[in-house]
């Protein structure tokens, strides 16, 4: 059999020697909430089983000695100090070990021991974090896990994924069903599964913002790596683009020229740079630069060439220029932007190739959005899933450059606390299997972006993933995350080298040798009392290995810890939808009349002594409303209940109209019903054709007037709303219209009957129904002067009117008047 049997194994802990006193041992045993809800619990059982025998006295005193000491016990319990291994979370209201406010917001999981829970701080978590898992260690839904954590700030997250896996989006789908954040969610999809047809997928245009020099790296960055004789054709490619896209950005910002990486192909060939050259509209600057770079072509001449960049013919006598060669020279520099441009606009156009796009890195990063970029790094290929992760990188790249700034004088709140990223809660970026699309300049982003409130995420296989394309940069972005979880592991080489020398080591007491004898049933051990101090490390790389899924090591400063990865599970959806926005252009001239609102609003938020409260309009002070609350507050300071002080609220209202009365003594108060009789006399004043009927009032239409109610008949709901289907069926049978009579304004002198043998069309029935000729047929309306309310109603609205103007004015309602009133009541 080889190797060596398992019954001649020796465990490493059975080595190992606890040198903790038998006092502290107890006492920390019963200090573990385990063990106190158990003894809490079972001390409770003996007080409920002793007191069904409390006729006994010697059972009552035992209970009695039972409750002390449980109650002593849980006192104990209380006042020990709890400590977590990380930091205490921020809704705790203790401190943490180095006596701070808690301030944990990042769940990680808890660990392996104890089950305590691991919190880090805002300003861990912007430390960023490096992620080690072989397939099968549940890597992707650790990360998951982590993202889920800006969820519950509020926050958001960019999710760049090299597999590619469509489970990732449908969970982090139903993640942000789960928090109400649909709208937010954004995909950025390059999978096509091997066929022609362009994938379901958000939209990005990285040309409609950001400086000339930050879209000149990006293209550069999408070039090949050349070494040698091509590096100098591949050096003025370089200033090609240099000098193309400060003109096209000017354009952009200036003229509303829509940039895409269609615009930026069609203005790479020699007659587009020519005729941008000479656009005087365009600063003396550009234009310089354009000029410079023709200049460096071998044997152009400016001259022979129009305003539109074409070859100028020749002249009568004259010889043609030969310009083949200043055309065959930019033919070389510009092929060099053929594939990327050619990848861009037509193997990806479904996404990059239009102007108004659903995805603006600026804003998903300080809106808080959700996006996920997905990259099928195994149905690309090496080089071309690079370029891919290069676009997303490059354009958060550029981003966070944006929010760096550029005042260095001014006041300290607008030039350092103001900046657009800082928040309570960092936002988390998560480059998962990073070593398919590493590209240069990562190690920077880890280096700044803490300062930028980001929290970077980079996960990988092992060590060796992240060093395939750039190894630097691997070795740089690991030196520059202060957390790392190591799941399980099976890379024997580089990635063991790394955790060894990344965990913390510690001092044990073991134990060298055993003492073995014989005994009566048999052989026993016996531990050598000679014990020893050694340093080792905390975990080794058996230790990883042995992990199982979900199961990670945490290294944080200078420490580690056995823990279990927090796990989301959110339920699934029925159906995933891609959200798509508005398509809203800058050019409309209906959103333009509002652009220097927004463009004052944006200047007032980066403005910190700018206010709402300090700039919006005084409101005017109200005699009533003030009166409510100094009669509540006056109530309040009485002592009385919120009833009572309602009530004087109230009472102060009518002792202030009281008093108003009493000094317009002189003068005679007009009621309610005189108020409306007024306004019946104005109305009536206003319309000399008689009174107002229902239909003037509510602007309706004779044919939607309600009917009359017949005097005897009863008063039925199609009656109150003038909704009667027959009637309106009818009307639309005999063709017969409706017309108003009285106070019906005369038609005009130009109208044209409206067809009869067909109904208009929907844009003119309002056109026909200013323009019909009123028909002879006589109306089955009320007359002006009949029009109103039924006499019941009447009635009680007028006795309604008086008792309210009694009881404002002071006056007592006279008794026939209340009965008469009360009659009509009974009798409606």
């Amino acid at each position: 059999m080889p190797g060596v049997e398992k019954k001649y194994h020796v465990k490493g802990n059975a080595l190992m020697r606890d040198t903790r006193s038998s006092t502290t041992k107890f006492f920390q045993s019963i200090a573990q909430p385990q063990n106190a809800t158990v003894a809490l619990g079972a001390t409770g059982g003996l007080l409920l089983g002793t007191s069904l025998l409390q006729d006994l006295d010697v059972m009552a005193r035992i209970a009695d000695v039972l409750f002390f000491i449980g109650l002593l016990y849980f006192r104990w319990i209380m006042k020990q100090k709890f400590g977590i291994p990380l930091k205490m979370p921020s809704f705790m209201k203790r401190k943490n070990a180095d006596k701070k406010k808690p301030d944990g917001i990042l769940f990680l999981g808890n660990e392996s021991d104890d089950k305590t829970e691991m919190w880090v701080s805002n300003s861990d978590a912007r430390t960023h974090i490096l992620f080690f898992g072989t397939t099968g260690a549940g890597k992707t839904e650790g990360l998951k896990s982590l993202v889920t954590n800006a969820m519950t700030w509020g926050s958001g997250f960019i999710y760049i994924d090299g597999k590619a896996d469509t489970n990732l989006w449908a969970s982090l789908y139903a993640l942000a069903r789960r928090f109400g954040r649909d709208d937010d969610l954004l995909v950025l999809n390059y999978m096509t599964a091997n066929s022609d047809m362009p994938a379901m997928s958000n939209t990005m245009n990285p040309f409609s913002s950001g400086s000339a020099s930050y879209l000149t790296n990006m293209m550069v960055s999408l070039m090949p790596e050349v070494q040698g004789d091509n590096a100098m054709w591949k050096e003025r490619a370089v200033a090609l683009m240099g000098a193309m896209m400060p003109a096209l950005t000017w354009k952009r910002d200036n003229q509303g020229v829509l940039l895409d990486v269609g615009v930026v192909r069609d203005h790479l060939s020699l007659p587009a740079i020519i005729k941008l050259s000479r656009d005087q509209e365009l600063p003396e600057r550009l234009r310089r630069a354009l000029h410079g770079y023709l200049d460096t072509l071998p044997g152009y001449v400016d001259e022979a060439y129009d305003d539109e960049g074409n070859q100028k013919p020749a002249g009568p006598g004259e010889p043609m220029m030969d310009m083949s060669t200043p055309s065959q020279q930019h033919g070389y520099l510009s092929m060099q932007f053929t594939r990327s441009l050619g990848s861009l606009a037509d193997d990806y156009g479904y996404i990059f190739n239009i102007q108004l796009a659903d995805i603006d890195m600026t804003d998903v990063v300080l809106n808080r959005r959700l996006l996920v970029v997905l990259i099928p790094a195994l149905e690309k290929s090496g080089d071309e899933a690079a370029n891919l992760g290069k676009i997303a990188v490059a354009s958060l790249k550029g981003m966070m450059g944006s929010t760096l700034g550029n005042s260095v004088e001014g006041q300290w709140g607008s030039v350092i606390e103001n900046k657009p990223t800082n928040a309570s809660t960092p936002f988390m970026t998560v480059f998962d299997e990073v070593g398919y699309y590493t590209v240069s300049g990562m190690g920077v982003m880890a280096a700044q972006a803490r300062s930028l409130g980001f929290s970077l995420i980079f996960a990988a296989q092992d060590m060796a993933a992240m060093e395939k394309r750039i190894k630097e940069e691997a070795y740089s972005i690991a030196a520059n995350c202060n957390l790392k979880i190591f799941g399980k592991i099976e890379d024997p080489r580089s990635t063991r080298e790394f955790f060894e020398k990344s965990v913390n080591n510690i001092k044990i007491a073991e134990t060298k040798s055993y003492a073995f004898s014989d005994g009566t049933f048999g052989g026993y051990n016996l531990k050598d009392e000679a014990t020893s101090v050694s340093s080792i490390t905390a975990f080794g790389y058996s230790d990883l290995k042995k992990l199982k899924q979900g199961e990670i090591i945490l290294l944080f400063n200078g420490s580690s810890w056995a823990a279990n990865i927090f796990y989301s599970d959110p339920k699934k959806v029925k159906a995933l939808r891609v959200q798509h926005y508005l398509r809203i252009s800058p050019n409309d001239v209906r959103v333009q009349p509002s652009s220097p609102t927004i463009d004052q609003l944006d200047r007032n938020m980066h403005n910190p002594r700018w206010s709402v409260a300090a700039s919006g309009p005084e409101t005017p002070e109200n005699e009533i409303i003030e009166t409510l609350i100094s009669g509540f507050q006056a109530g309040q300071k009485a002592g009385e209940g919120a009833l009572t002080c309602g009530a004087l609220s109230v009472a102060s209202v009518s002792h202030m109209i009281h008093k108003k009365a009493e000094e317009h003594a002189g003068t005679e108060k007009p009621g309610i019903e005189d108020a409306l009789a007024e306004a019946s006399a104005n109305l009536a004043a206003e319309t000399p054709a008689g009174s107002l009927s229902w239909a003037d009032i509510m602007g309706a239409a004779m044919k939607d007037e309600p009917k009359p109610v017949l005097e005897g008949g009863p008063l039925n709901w199609a009656e109150l709303l003038g909704a009667s289907m027959d009637d309106a069926d009818t009307d639309e049978e005999t063709g017969e219209d409706e017309t108003e009579t009285g106070d019906a304004p005369a038609p005009k002198e130009n109208a044209q009957p409206a067809p009869s043998e067909e109904t208009p069309a929907p844009e003119d029935f309002f056109a026909a129904q200013e323009t019909t000729e009123p028909s002879e047929k006589p109306s089955t309306s009320r007359p002006a002067e009949d029009a109103g309310l039924a006499p019941e109603i009447e009635a009680q609205l007028q006795a309604l009117a008086d008792m309210m103007s009694s009881e404002l004015s002071g006056r007592e309602e006279p008794a026939d008047k209340t009965k008469k009133a009360r009659e009509k009541k009974d009798e409606t």
